[in-house]
């Protein structure tokens, strides 16, 4: 019970302390960076936040719709100069895996931003086809432990959160995610 209230404690503060940083405006000219592969998270090990909407490309996503994938899900914004570096990566190595039928998928969520800019972003990095869940005020960011942009979580397929990375991922990691958390 006492690991299960400290859990609880962490991911309290965690949440409270992002919603500072979000609510403060993570600034547009800098957002805030931590140079790591990758973090520790109260959600690791957990099950993860509910996750569906209606995407900026006009579909439907839901997390638990199709719980038999390994999901990476994608924290951005199209005023974040890394995030801006990191999308095409990402929507080649989410449109490979479709082709290759790996079992690991990408949906990302656009933080702190309008539809127009996201829209843009995506189309100016090839990333049209990523399903893109829009977050104008944080909300969904902080539901999900971001402290900044732009972050990534590995979620398996049985729903449980098991990785997170702090920064631009590398096609290395992307692909060892996927297969350590058993992607085809």
């Amino acid at each position: 019970m006492t690991r299960r209230l400290t859990v609880l404690l962490l991911a309290v503060l965690a949440v409270g302390g992002l919603a500072v940083v979000l609510g403060s405006g993570l600034g547009r000219a800098s957002p805030q960076l931590v140079d790591q592969s990758s973090a520790s998270s109260p959600l690791i090990g957990h099950r993860a936040p509910p996750l569906s909407g209606r995407t900026l490309q006009g579909g439907q996503f839901s997390l638990t719709r199709d719980p038999a994938r390994v999901t990476f899900v994608n924290v951005w914004a199209s005023w974040c100069g890394p995030c801006r570096e990191e999308l095409p990566l990402i929507a080649d190595t989410a449109a490979q895996w479709a082709r290759e039928g790996t079992g690991a998928r990408v949906v990302t969520i656009d933080t702190k931003d309008g539809p127009l800019p996201a829209r843009n972003m995506l189309r100016r990095s090839g990333a049209t086809e990523l399903p893109t869940l829009s977050d104008p005020h944080g909300d969904r960011a902080v539901a999900w432990g971001a402290t900044g942009v732009p972050e990534t979580f590995v979620v398996d397929h049985h729903g449980i959160v098991r990785a997170r990375h702090v920064g631009p991922v590398t096609r290395d990691w992307l692909e060892r995610e996927a297969s350590q958390w058993g992607a085809r």
